[in-house]
């Protein structure tokens, strides 16, 4: 059992987790974070999303900062924002790569301000087109284009995200960090060592803070990073079952449609 604290950093993913089935956050989501925060705890935002649409989530409590695309984006409200991108060259022999391991994908690149993708890109069905800055011609207009590559994005609508990720593993593994967040046939791709847990890391490095004073909620494979790291990672019982793993050692948070966030962090508060 891991030594128990109380936190001095609080870092919560979003959808799964924070958020409940309706994407919102609860009232009383909304208000364990912020007795966290008046009680001097760093609250932080950390989500395989973009910024354009975590800034109005973000903004509904106090953050100490907001880290976006799986860690490649991150923005701090008493320092400079960083980007962790994934280099143009790197990510052309990856796409080389994957095109000759995977059928049936295509390739989308989220640079932190704006998402492209090429013709073979099927837009998932929650995306809006609004989303889109642009439709490239070809993966090489794509990778041209689209600067920096803060995230690549594999989609595939035939075959599961689960068989996608070990092939991708297999043939990429080396050359980048390869996670999902979703069971909709999509990866998420960043630079090599770029994740939720090492962008958490720097952060609390900068802030002093050491992995034992951190607690992370998370419910999918991109959390793992960040709640092995923190030393006192919560999976959400409501997320993959991958997380639930004895063998992580992960501390289990109640369902996210059950206020589980907000519950953890009640009883911690507490127990002061």
């Amino acid at each position: 059992m891991r030594h128990m604290v109380f936190p001095r950093v609080i870092a919560t993913d979003l959808d799964g987790t924070l958020l409940g089935p309706k994407g919102l956050v609860s009232p009383r989501n909304r208000q364990a974070l912020a007795a966290a925060a008046d009680a001097g705890v760093k609250v932080v935002v950390s989500t395989g999303r973009p910024p354009r649409n975590t800034w109005h989530i973000a903004s509904q409590f106090t953050c100490a900062a907001v880290l976006c695309g799986n860690g490649a984006l991150a923005h701090t409200f008493d320092g400079d924002p960083f980007v962790r991108p994934l280099s143009v060259e790197t990510a052309g022999t990856v796409v080389e790569k994957l095109r000759g391991a995977l059928p049936d994908i295509g390739f989308g690149i989220e640079t932190g301000t704006d998402f492209f993708h090429e013709p073979d890109y099927v837009l998932e069905p929650w995306i809006s087109r609004d989303w889109v800055s642009g439709v490239l011609d070809s993966t090489d207009a794509l990778l041209a284009h689209a600067d920096p590559v803060a995230k690549l994005l594999v989609r595939s609508h035939g075959t599961p995200v689960h068989l996608l990720h070990e092939a991708a593993v297999e043939t990429v593994g080396a050359l980048a960090e390869v996670t999902y967040s979703g069971g909709h046939g999509l990866l998420e791709l960043s630079a090599s060592g770029v994740n939720k847990g090492s962008t958490l890391a720097m952060l609390c490095e900068r802030w002093g803070v050491p992995a034992e004073e951190v607690a992370a909620f998370g419910d999918m494979p991109n959390d793992v990073s960040a709640l092995t790291w923190a030393g006192m990672g919560y999976a959400m019982s409501s997320g993959h079952p991958d997380l639930l793993d004895p063998a992580l050692g992960l501390l289990v948070a109640p369902a996210s449609d059950d206020d589980g966030v907000a519950r953890v962090v009640e009883r911690l508060l507490a127990e002061r």
